[in-house]
């Protein structure tokens, strides 16, 4: 993007709102769409600020309760409190936290931002519908110590639920698809600037590198090469929030990587999260392009995929790239076994048994022991049987994988929305209700301490691989 105009005295304010759930775990959680934003709207001339409320690395934060405690591969607890569950959400016998900055803590950080930077705008995100209180919360906090600032509200929730949010959560200005040219757009209004739209490029593979550098201190890099997916599995929200499968380069993607990578400072083992929806799809253009020039540098880089990897496109080439690339996080996208051929059905059929035999031979081959592979099952689908359940995780098992249990919540404009909202007697316009923790709870056929207990009995079979 060029940079026709220099309005640098002009500063936007992003803010990542905490998070209220019965969980919550820094595992890769970066706020990857405020960030890309941010670069971007850096490239137009703004002075971008960003206050992240899940900063475990927050210095207000170590100040107050000392060094966070951070696994080798970057993840780590974020700081939780106990609050008071909504009353919708009574039932269920867990405890309901804060995760992320204290009240006071994050309160202080916007007023230090008004007091030195006088932003005109702040953009917020919110991403899972059922953390809409946090959002809400959060806003009102801004207008407090940011008064008469111009609010705008986007991210994932915005776009399943806009009505919701634009009810609940009231900001000044609601963002309801991928572009960035929206808020551009809007922020121009409020500064005055005139700016010629067409020599702006907004697609993904023209958008800035996230701007990482925001941050004081770094754990691990959490990047896409891609986004959208190829398959249409009817709990899943993807093809709704991207349409089609959009991708960087590879040279693109390894040139991002490397301005990024000093970020990380002299770490003995640099860490980097792939969080694409379809990592692998296509490979030979793209990902295996992408791991032989990352092989080239000679880096310490080691590699995770909190996200599910589909089975069905891990050969043998590939696997022997990601073993020779440190890969060390691998999980598959499993999901159900034959014997629920009908969850095989509602996951597009990605995947069969044979194919994911067929994966785990690779990987082992390749030098990765089954121990160091999990495998992701659904658990809590609408009519799901426990049997059904069980059988998937014994076939995790029996090949000596660990097995990931996948909770189920429904999400609106999914095929198994509607269908789950009437199952479990849920009320399809409370984002609150579609957690997947509560579901457990509200399963006639299943109460919670059974799931627990079958929980318990995936536990100790993974201890057993270790």
């Amino acid at each position: 993007m060029t940079k026709p105009y220099t309005i640098s005295n002009k500063t936007v304010l992003l803010v990542n709102p905490p998070i209220y759930d019965f969980a919550a775990y820094d595992f890769f959680n970066k706020p990857l769409g405020l960030l890309y934003l941010a670069g971007f709207l850096r490239d137009a001339g703004y002075n971008v600020r960003m206050v992240d409320a899940l900063d475990r690395n927050h210095p207000a934060l170590q100040k107050r309760f000392g060094p966070v405690r951070t696994k080798s591969n970057g993840t780590g607890k974020y700081h939780s409190e106990i609050i008071d569950k909504p009353a919708c959400l009574a039932h269920v016998p867990r405890y309901y936290h804060r995760y992320g900055l204290p009240v006071d803590i994050l309160a202080q950080s916007l007023t230090l931002e008004y007091q030195q930077y006088k932003p005109i705008a702040v953009l917020i995100t919110g991403m899972m519908t059922y953390w809409y209180p946090a959002v809400a919360d959060t806003i009102e906090l801004i207008r407090r110590h940011i008064p008469g600032t111009a609010i705008a509200l986007g991210g994932v929730y915005t776009r399943l639920m806009p009505d919701h949010a634009r009810r609940i959560c009231r900001p000044d200005m609601l963002f309801t698809d991928a572009t960035m040219l929206a808020p551009l757009k809007w922020l121009d209004e409020l500064a005055h600037v005139n700016r010629d739209y067409s020599v702006i490029h907004d697609q993904f593979h023209a958008w800035p590198a996230p701007a990482y550098d925001l941050y004081d201190q770094l754990d691990y890099l959490t990047l896409i090469t891609s986004l959208g997916c190829p398959f249409h599995c009817d709990y899943c929200a993807s093809r709704l929030l991207q349409p089609h499968l959009l991708r960087l380069e590879p040279a693109a993607f390894i040139d991002q990587m490397r301005k990024l990578l000093p970020l990380l400072g002299q770490a003995i083992r640099q860490n980097i999260a792939f969080m694409d929806d379809a990592l692998l799809a296509q490979s030979e253009k793209h990902i295996i392009p992408i791991l032989h020039a990352i092989s080239s540098l000679n880096l310490p880089l080691h590699f995770h995929c909190p996200n599910g990897l589909h089975i069905r496109f891990i050969n043998q080439p590939l696997a022997h790239l990601m073993y020779a690339n440190n890969f060390q996080m691998i999980r598959l996208s499993y999901e159900s076994s034959d014997q629920a051929a009908r969850w095989q059905y509602a996951s597009d059929d990605k995947v069969s048994d044979r194919e994911f035999k067929q994966a785990v031979e690779h990987l082992t081959k390749a030098g990765f022991s089954p121990a160091q592979l999990e495998a992701y099952i659904l658990t809590g689908l609408p009519g799901q049987k426990m049997t059904e359940i069980e059988q998937s995780a014994q076939s995790v098992h029996q090949l000596g994988l660990k097995i990931r249990l996948c909770q189920y919540s429904p999400i609106p404009g999914t095929r198994l929305f509607d269908v789950s909202c009437r199952q479990y007697g849920i009320d399809p316009t409370e984002p609150l209700l579609h957690n997947n923790t509560i579901l457990p709870a509200l399963d006639k056929r299943l109460s919670h301490e059974t799931f627990q207990q079958f929980k318990n009995h995936v536990q100790q079979l993974n201890r057993r691989l270790t």
